[in-house]
């Protein structure tokens, strides 16, 4: 089915080019410093032929007399420009240079939804950062890779491509969302480390407070991903290949009928990876890769990792309707997707695995609504609901273990070989979300927001081998998130306020087997067990910005938040993570602060400058520990008592015209046990009181340099040069007040050098990047001393039609 859309697509697509190429003036309207200006006017002078620019600040422009003729360019807070065209010129680019004199000026008639989120963050009191995708969609880079550059940003990985991470924002857990919908809700194959850049416009990073109308019960923060939607036609293709065969392709593309407004989207990505990188012995750090020789353990050098494939794909295909009196956007879906990971390791490198697998099918057709002035005049409706179903399968075939150079060894009950493992998880899930908009004037200085959002987890788990054992047996979760937030502006707009009240409610309920039986498979004693509760709690938020002068200002906001548990935290995964019943949700008062300053100067200079600080009490902190069960090391979430967690970040950028780009951040996060007490009646107080909370990294900071060049070797080519470091202060795996100073356990200082070489031609159509990631091949580490891939070198192909 999605094959032949796609012949559909390109059809369509070939054909309406070809039949207006003769006939169109095509070109970007950018600035000094190469980034698209939406909403440009442009026109040709003497005529009606006029058109705006669109996100990327490209341009289509019907011509209906002979040249020569003056083409004029017009945008606000710009100064106009116009240009004489004579021959047959099919394409013309425009710089416009910043009016100094004009202030920034909202302009709310006319916006393009872009625009109008764009302009909201600017004007919000949220600490939030957008990381513009499009700078990097020559990088083999997947969304990971680019937001664990950002300053308060964590991200550990167990492995390589497909590997599990934990992402958190200034010390806490963050909610990751796609288009405003929970990535929890796409299935296990669509994750921030398998999202190529290239499906990406922009990524919103807010920290600390989260805006109401993500329905968000994250604490540290959330992240919202911003796919690529436009509305003319357009067509993105890219592949990538490199090391330990890592093969990474992309497509993404629109249609729209100029006349009925019918539009049809695609989105879709293949990954695939050996991961059969070089792991090295670090005795100093604990970290021993040990092979059996003459039936002993011997630690050797090094070893690769022999059973850790990955492939993964997607397919989304949207049909609907656009600039429709009743609807702006009218869109059914249905998205496809999967994923198959061979597990190399558990929790720690100890036991590598030789046949464990697990592999999922998704399957979501999805329903989407906006429109402004909904039933009223400045009521904004933002409606959506899908429904997924996933069958997640994990199996484990070895009859024997196996040891590092990747030979079968004799178990620990001697010869008798393993039992085959094989479970399956059948969940079914649904969600829906209405998120509601009114602005009581014109020029939105007081807004209402309210939003909701339910969604339902629904898991049976089927022991294949042993039927008796889970016997399908449910396990459930229903979430409630509801929001209510005024948005105010005040002082000539020069103060911005929001305020908001969530509810926040988890429904959980299992059937567990306490059943037991004898070797035959005979019962002998238990029974089935149902298991429920419910927690519903409140909490509220305040969040401000003053714009002290024209080019810096200070944010402030402080909030009661509460992140609820997820369901792999609660029942596990069959797989590396235990369940835990009595997991409570995460709890904290949080405090931020913070001074921006963005300013250009002689027109060709730009300077960022963003500082912030902030302060948070948490309770029940959900944290990962290593617990062995069965003779494995396994993952097991569970909740620290209270946690105090205090830091700051800084980010300084330097941008000369579209050349030299240059930035540089740095993050200090650190966590203190909180809980004094490990008793009822306060007289025991806790050995680790007052002591860092161990394995999570609590300095680290990023630096990236660019430079830029236009028109070598060819007209309209575009040759760039990054270098990237990334730099992780070493942290205790332990608690760091115990035991002797040679017996402590520690991640060691990362420092993470990477190059990326990329050229394009014919006016960005044509694109070929290659890459070289940790060059001096530094051992790379997140979790529990689980190495990550050392020096790895990729090239990249892309093509971009317009």
């Amino acid at each position: 089915m999605f094959k032949s859309s796609y012949i559909v697509f390109i059809l369509l697509f070939v054909f309406t080019n070809s039949v207006q190429a003769q006939r169109i003036l095509t070109g970007y309207v950018k600035d000094l410093f190469g980034k698209g200006i939406e909403g440009a006017t442009v026109s040709i002078l003497g005529t009606e032929n006029r058109t705006s620019t669109d996100l990327d600040g490209f341009y289509k422009l019907r011509v209906d007399i002979k040249p020569p003729y003056k083409l004029e360019v017009t945008s606000i807070g710009y100064i106009a420009q116009s240009a004489l065209l004579k021959g047959n010129e099919n394409y013309k680019d425009i710089q416009l240079k910043r009016d100094e004199r004009v202030l920034e000026t909202a302009n709310v008639r006319g916006q393009t939804e872009n625009q109008r989120r764009v302009n909201e963050i600017k004007r919000s009191g949220f600490n939030v950062s957008v990381i513009d995708m499009n700078r990097y969609a020559n990088q083999t880079a997947n969304v990971n890779q680019i937001l664990r550059t950002a300053p308060g940003v964590t991200i550990r990985e167990d492995g390589g491509l497909g590997s599990n991470f934990v992402f958190r924002i200034n010390g806490l857990a963050a909610k990751i969302y796609i288009d405003g919908v929970p990535m929890d809700d796409f299935g296990p194959a669509m994750s921030l480390n398998n999202i190529p850049v290239n499906l990406v416009d922009r990524v919103e990073i807010y920290k600390g407070v989260v805006p109401a109308f993500l329905g968000s019960d994250a604490l540290g923060g959330a992240v919202n991903i911003i796919t690529k939607q436009r509305n003319r036609h357009f067509l993105d293709l890219s592949y990538s290949y490199g090391s330990f065969n890592t093969h990474q392709s992309s497509l993404v593309g629109m249609y729209t009928n100029p006349k009925s407004k019918l539009s049809i989207r695609t989105n879709a990505f293949y990954n695939y990876s050996d991961n059969d990188y070089k792991m090295y012995t670090e005795e100093k750090y604990g970290i021993l890769i040990q092979k059996v020789i003459d039936n002993k353990f011997v630690t050797i050098d090094d070893a690769r990792r022999f059973h850790d494939r990955y492939y993964s794909g997607m397919g989304q295909i949207e049909v609907g309707l656009r600039d429709k009196s009743w609807a702006d956007q009218f869109f059914v879906g249905l998205t496809y997707s999967g994923n198959n990971k061979q597990n190399q390791l558990g929790a720690t490198i100890n036991k590598p695995f030789g046949g464990n697998w697990t592999e999922s099918a998704y399957i979501m057709p999805t329903i989407s609504y906006k429109k402004q002035n909904f039933l009223i005049d400045r009521l904004y409706a933002d409606m959506y609901a899908n429904y997924g179903y996933d069958v997640t399968r994990n199996r484990d075939t070895a009859k024997y273990n196996y040891e590092w150079g990747g030979r079968p060894i004799t178990n620990s009950t001697g010869n008798t070989p393993n039992r085959e493992k094989y479970i399956r998880d059948n969940t079914s899930s649904l969600l829906g979300r209405i998120n509601l908009n009114y602005d009581f004037d014109e020029s939105r200085t007081q807004s209402l927001n309210l939003n909701y959002n339910i969604s339902t987890n629904d898991r049976q788990t089927y022991d294949k081998i042993l039927n008796h054992n889970t016997s399908g047996l449910p396990k459930n979760m229903i979430k409630h998130i509801a929001g209510l937030a005024w948005q105010s502006q005040w002082f000539d707009k020069r103060l911005v306020a929001n305020l908001a009240f969530k509810y926040y409610g988890i429904d959980t309920y299992q059937k567990i087997d306490e059943r037991k039986y004898d070797d035959n498979n005979q019962y002998v004693s238990g029974d089935i067990v149902t298991q429920t509760n419910y927690l519903g709690n409140t909490g509220y938020s305040i969040a401000a910005r003053y714009r002290i002068f024209k080019d810096g200002g200070v944010k402030f906001s402080a909030e009661k938040a509460y992140k609820l548990p997820e369901m792999t935290a609660i029942y596990g995964n069959n797989f590396n993570i235990l369940s835990n019943w009595d997991l409570k949700p995460e709890n904290s008062d949080n405090l931020n602060g913070g001074f921006y300053y963005n300013t250009f100067f002689n027109q060709n200079h730009f300077i960022n400058l963003d500082l912030s600080g902030f302060y948070r009490l948490a309770k029940d902190y959900q944290n990962t520990r290593i617990v062995t069960d069965n003779g494995q090391d396994k993952f097991q979430y569970y909740n620290i008592p209270g946690v105090k967690i205090y830091g700051g970040s800084f980010e300084a950028r330097y941008g000369y015209k579209d050349v030299i780009t240059a930035a540089f951040n740095g993050s200090y996060d650190r966590a203190i046990d909180n809980q004094k007490y490990t008793n009822e009646n306060n007289q025991q107080v806790s050995a680790t009181y007052g002591y860092q909370i161990p394995n999570r990294p609590w300095v680290y900071g990023n630096l990236d340099l660019g430079f830029a060049q236009n028109d070598w070797f060819s007209k309209g080519s575009r040759t760039q040069i990054n270098w990237t470091t990334q730099y992780t202060k070493w942290f205790y795996l332990s608690d760091s007040h115990l035991g002797s100073l040679a017996s402590k356990n520690y991640i060691p200082t990362q420092l993470v050098h990477s190059l990326l070489l990329s050229y394009s031609w014919n006016r960005n159509r044509y694109n070929i990047s290659g890459e070289a990631r940790n060059i001096f091949d530094e051992r790379a580490y997140d979790n529990f001393r689980l190495q990550k891939p050392g020096r790895a070198f990729y090239v990249k192909l892309r093509v971009s039609i317009l």
